[in-house]
């Protein structure tokens, strides 16, 4: 029996069977391993992707509209918010409620209430308490105006605060749940760029939680109540169970282990003495954080059905293994054995027997090595790819020191340089924005290896692609730097035009001493780029006291916008093209920043486009959606101001061209008359029998032919009127009123002051300084 046990076929038999059950073990758990795996992650990837959908949609529908809602109230509103002269004007006062009121109508899903607060005078105008005295308000209204004390705290120009909980009728104060709001404030400083501390005017924004919940229940229904958002602070902000509101993360075990990961994606803690899975993620503009909790049996519990077939299979195969082994060895043991004695027949000795095996071992061998060729070559294929992660990380200062020259080494690039500077290339010609991507992808990949091979002495090129397809480029020199630079910038629009027939814009920073340093240098040539728009005629930006202009608050005076929009009224081209170029000069030569000069041009846009609306005009390449992609189209601001210039020609040319066509002298003779019975009847039925027409067809060809309605033209004559008036210093108040046609001189002092933006009487005393 003994002899059995040693004999080739036992060993065989033994061999097979053990193969078997170590490919059948093996098979079953590579089986339940993969597809858990592949299964947990397919369902921790879409859980992920739900959740950025959801801050998604939360930033688009609910903070890029309060930004929305604060922009119109602070530059696109019809009435100015500037509250230095508000004292005893109750008209303005009224008049900035209703507009506060309107705001929060039209976004009534979303915004509980607005509130200006006059930080020199210590008074709030809000749409739901009116004028209000700050410093004498009650306790509770001073807790619902808590963001006045954090906002003259921060530095900042806007700040998001905590939840808390507001009655739902603001004049009956109920502590019960059911009778409470939840409400989120939005501070941001007016004029448009000062801080909280050096504001005028602080505009709060009240948003409603329960928008922010609707949204995270729609788009997260299965999570809604185990997802909450918390802010910088760990504070909750928003969550389904209303209690957790305003609890800090050392109020609850799971908040504060939320607390320790803040990075994005999904990880695995345990609370409670259970697994779970905790997504997040964060939101771009307001620090908040999104998570959602979810226990890890919901991951794995439709796995119990993958176990049982991964049983029954492995089961399957060690019976099917069995059964074939015994086969085998029957089958291969015969041939076997004659192949042994047949080979120990015609060996001399037993050493040829191993020198076969190491040929085996030798094949192996060349087999392993064929292998580690191909891994070199694969590392070279992807050089480029290691490359462009390892100077992209150094230019945005992700590296430390050591790291960076371990970096630098592993895709062995020398930093053996004194000095360094980094340049930002930005495509900005037409031609560019033509090509298809994969011409585009191959033209940059051309152009940066053109700068890479270029032959200076004692320099070195190094370029990378960034966003939005610009390029950055690092000279790194031992040669004194302007005249190197100079050179550079000017291969570079050199290049550019022969080879490729593409215009750039060149942005430089500052030399550094040291390649850690080089992020600096990138930072700043990557905000000079913003002002190549505003200096097309420079070769290259590298005035580094542009950077001032990004944080300085200075505004264009309103006279700008306002002196285009009454030329462009009055059809006046000439008048018109020079408030424009007078506008862009100013934008040019004023410390204004690049966010700020685009809003002013976009408003430019929306004069011409709410004038050519007004008169029922519309060209195909003029809709407001046209208007707007044709200004992102445009890559310099001279390029901007011939386009809008060519708008304003085009359209007093058409309208000149239709005034041919319409009732010109019927208007010349209704304005005739206007200007001969300012004190009489103007009324549009009155004066409409005078030039036989109806006063419904007279109203619109008047509003089409001039570009403001009836009244607002007998107005502005009778202002007009009155001004030259009181010039003459020989009228009382009362007799002017009732010279150009006021009953009431109150009501005389309010019109002249919305015209001219004084009372009679200020106006009089400033013709006297």
């Amino acid at each position: 029996m003994r002899k059995y046990f040693q004999s080739v076929r036992f060993r065989m038999v033994l061999s097979y069977l053990a193969i078997v059950l170590v490919i059948a073990l093996l098979f079953g758990s590579i089986l339940y391993l993969f597809f858990s795996n592949q299964y947990s992650k397919e369902i921790r990837n879409a859980k992920q992707l739900s959740l950025k959908n959801t801050v998604n949609y939360i930033e688009s529908s609910v903070i890029q509209k309060v930004n929305q809602v604060y922009l119109s109230l602070a530059l696109g509103s019809s009435v100015n918010i500037d509250l230095d002269r508000l004292q005893g004007n109750h008209g303005k006062i009224l008049d900035i409620e209703q507009l506060l009121k309107k705001q929060v109508q039209n976004y009534s899903d979303l915004i509980q209430a607005i509130h200006l607060y006059d930080t020199e005078n210590h008074f709030m105008i809000s749409s739901v308490h009116g004028l209000l005295l700050y410093e004498s308000s009650s306790s509770s209204e001073a807790n619902m105006a808590d963001w006045i004390v954090a906002m003259k705290e921060t530095e900042g120009n806007s700040l998001w605060m905590q939840t808390r909980m507001v009655p739902q009728d603001v004049y009956i104060q109920s502590p019960e749940p059911n009778n409470m709001n939840s409400l989120i404030s939005y501070v941001h400083s007016y004029p448009f760029q000062s801080s909280g501390q050096d504001s005028k005017v602080m505009i709060a924004i009240d948003i409603k939680e329960s928008a922010i919940s609707q949204i995270i229940k729609n788009m997260l229904p299965a999570d809604y109540e185990s997802t909450f958002i918390i802010d910088r602070d760990g504070i909750v902000i928003s969550a389904a169970d209303k209690s957790l509101l305003g609890s800090s993360n050392t109020e609850n075990p799971v908040q504060s282990l939320l607390s320790d990961h803040s990075s994005d994606g999904s990880f695995s803690p345990i609370i409670d003495h259970g697994s779970y899975v905790i997504s997040q993620d964060q939101f771009k503009g307001t620090g908040w954080r999104i998570y959602t909790t979810t226990p890890n049996k919901n991951f794995y519990y439709k796995l119990d059905s993958l176990k049982e077939v991964s049983v029954i299979l492995c089961l399957l195969a060690v019976a099917v293994g069995i059964a074939m082994s015994s086969i085998f060895t029957a089958a291969n043991y015969s041939p076997l054995k004659r192949l042994l004695n047949n080979i120990k027949s015609r060996m001399d000795s037993p050493t040829s027997l191993k020198q076969d095996e190491y040929r085996f071992i030798d094949t192996a061998i060349n087999s392993l090595s064929s292998k580690v060729d191909s891994l070199e070559e694969t590392l070279q294929a992807n050089h480029r790819m290691i490359k462009h992660s390892i100077m992209l990380n150094m230019l945005h200062n992700r590296f430390t020191p050591e790291e960076l020259a371990e970096q630098l080494q592993s895709v062995q690039i020398s930093m053996a340089y004194s000095r360094f500077r980094c340049i930002v290339i930005d495509p900005v010609s037409e031609k560019w924005k033509k090509l298809q991507p994969r011409q585009l992808q191959h033209t940059l990949y051309t152009i940066i290896q053109q700068l890479e091979i270029t032959n200076i002495d004692e320099t070195r090129l190094l370029a990378e692609e960034l966003q939005d397809h610009k390029i950055a480029v690092i000279i790194c020199t031992n040669q004194p730097g302007e005249p190197l630079t100079d050179h550079i910038v000017g291969s570079i629009h050199a290049e550019g035009k022969s080879k490729f027939d593409l215009e750039f814009a060149l942005s430089l920073g500052g030399w550094v001493d040291h390649f850690t340093k080089i992020h600096t240098s990138y930072h700043e040539a990557n905000i000079l780029i913003k002002y190549s728009y505003f200096f097309p005629a420079l070769s290259a930006i590298q005035d580094l006291d542009l950077l001032n202009r990004e944080t300085s608050t200075l505004e264009i005076p309103d006279s700008y916008l306002a002196n285009v929009e009454r030329k462009l009224q009055s059809r006046d081209v000439d008048g018109t093209i020079l408030a424009i170029q007078d506008v862009v000069s100013t934008i040019k030569e004023g410390m204004y920043s690049a966010e700020y000069s685009h809003i002013i041009l976009l408003k430019m846009i929306s004069i011409y486009a709410d004038c050519i609306s007004q008169v029922r005009w519309q060209p195909a390449e003029a809709s407001s959606m046209n208007l707007y992609k044709q200004y992102s189209s445009l890559y310099n601001i001279d390029r901007y101001s011939e386009w809008l210039i060519h708008l304003v020609t085009e359209f007093v040319t058409h309208m000149e061209k239709r005034s041919e066509v319409r009732s010109v002298d019927t208007i010349s003779a209704v304005k005739a008359y206007i200007r001969e019975h300012l004190s009489g009847d103007l009324t549009l039925d009155h004066v409409s029998e005078q030039v036989f027409i109806s006063p419904k067809y007279l109203s619109k060809i008047f509003k089409e032919e001039t570009g403001i309605t009836y009244s607002e033209y007998v107005t502005n004559q009778r202002m007009e009127r009155a001004r030259e008036l009181i010039a003459q210093r020989e009228f009382t108040i009362e007799q002017v009123a009732s010279t150009v046609g006021y009953r009431t001189p109150a009501y005389f002092i309010k019109k002249f002051k919305e015209i001219h933006g004084c009372t009679p009487k200020n106006f009089m005393r400033s013709l006297m300084h």
